[in-house]
């Protein structure tokens, strides 16, 4: 996995955001700053390590949609909270997650244009009218990386998910967005409940709930 700090302030806490796939930390380039380190995990074609972390007093963790599995197979330092937001632990799977033959028709069809278009659509939900909203739209979401590269990545973690379809626990709350058009609500909350996990719902927010979100002390502190 890449991962990249796109905040450091000398602190001793840090904010470990895994990236949903496809993704890249682009739209966070202009969001304003915060008194902690933002460490973003993102692209997933190869599960490495990730860097020593052993400094930080507090390690805070918010994993959003398939980065919810990945954190939960990466080995992580200890934690002080830690938050899915609109994905499982068992991310492909017809009760619990994506359906297979939806995933494999990601896969099957993402180099086709107007098919990474409509699927833009589904994870960003109604146009925002709000500020910056096409530059939310168009950069950051992992919209400037290579399709090749994209599909490459979803193709590497169907591969690993089939090794390990059901991650170990590592969270303590999971927040759910009521507009998620990619992992299903109800099948998001039938999950957490079944492992005794509060959730928050987000009823008017889409798979990708950040767009209205410019400083990560508004991300912290989301839940």
């Amino acid at each position: 996995m890449n991962t990249t700090f796109v905040q450091q302030n000398q602190s001793d806490r840090l904010l470990l955001f895994f990236h949903g796939w496809g993704m890249d930390p682009g739209i966070f380039q202009h969001w304003e700053q915060a008194g902690f380190d933002v460490l973003v995990a993102w692209d997933y074609r190869q599960l490495t390590a990730l860097p020593p972390l052993a400094r930080y007093r507090e390690i805070r963790l918010l994993a959003w949609s398939l980065g919810v599995w990945v954190a939960a197979v990466t080995e992580l330092p200890p934690l002080s909270q830690a938050i899915a937001v609109n994905g499982t632990l068992q991310p492909i799977d017809p009760e619990s997650g994506i359906q297979p033959e939806i995933f494999q028709g990601t896969i099957d069809h993402w180099l086709d244009e107007q098919a990474r278009e409509r699927f833009q659509q589904r994870v960003i939900g109604p146009k925002s009218a709000g500020r910056n909203s096409r530059r939310t739209e168009t950069s950051g979401m992992g919209f400037l990386r290579q399709p090749e590269d994209q599909r490459d990545e979803l193709l590497a973690l169907q591969h690993y998910i089939s090794k390990e379809p059901v991650a170990g626990n590592i969270y303590q709350r999971a927040l759910i967005s009521g507009r998620d058009r990619i992992f299903s609500p109800e099948i998001q909350r039938r999950f957490w409940k079944n492992l005794g996990i509060p959730c928050i719902a987000r009823p008017d927010a889409a798979h990708f709930p950040f767009a209205e979100i410019r400083s990560w002390q508004e991300l912290w502190h989301l839940e």
